[in-house]
């Protein structure tokens, strides 16, 4: 059995570049100033070469260009998937409310998951008897005897939320 404390690493589909993020690729803060930039592609250049990480050597080096350049780095700012900012909000906060922090050495991050043998959900949920004793049956009109009874036969149904049937999606031909 594998160690709890180990990180569960996953395979996912690789995102392009763009998503991904400059700051990621290079494993850098948003605040890096040149010499760590440099620092840091220079390390990720080595490690690619030498297949110890996955990372193309073409995006290694378009991450230090959109770093370079103002405008691709505010835009790869907003658009990447590192989401704290510029002035690492997140990460003071994180600090601040937090015991352990959610992004690692390099800016990879960890998925801390809780236990679920003891969770209890915050909400309370109604049984199906109460339900069916709240529900309020409407006065049957004597010209439809047979309501009454299609009403009681339906409040005995199973409730289950997930089996409903979906209306249909309005077809296109009737709009035009």
């Amino acid at each position: 059995m594998k160690n709890p404390e180990e990180p569960v690493v996953l395979e996912l589909a690789p995102l392009p570049r763009e998503k991904i993020g400059p700051f990621l690729l290079l494993g850098i803060e948003k605040d890096a100033d040149a010499k760590e930039i440099e620092a840091s592609w220079a390390r990720r250049v080595i490690q690619a070469r030498k297949n110890q990480i996955p990372i193309p050597l073409e995006n290694i080096n378009w991450a230090r260009d959109a770093i370079n350049e103002p405008d691709k780095r505010v835009r790869a700012d907003v658009t990447s998937l590192n989401m704290d900012t510029a002035d690492r909000l997140l990460s003071r906060l994180e600090r601040r409310y937090t015991s352990e922090p959610s992004v690692g050495a390099g800016g990879v991050f960890r998925d801390r998951e809780k236990p679920l043998a003891d969770y209890v959900p915050a909400a309370e949920f109604p049984d199906t008897e109460t339900i069916r004793a709240a529900l309020v049956v409407p006065e049957v009109p004597e010209e439809l005897p047979a309501v009454g009874d299609l009403l009681k036969r339906l409040s005995l149904e199973p409730i289950d939320p997930w089996a409903l049937p979906l209306p249909a999606e309005p077809s296109q031909e009737s709009s035009v």
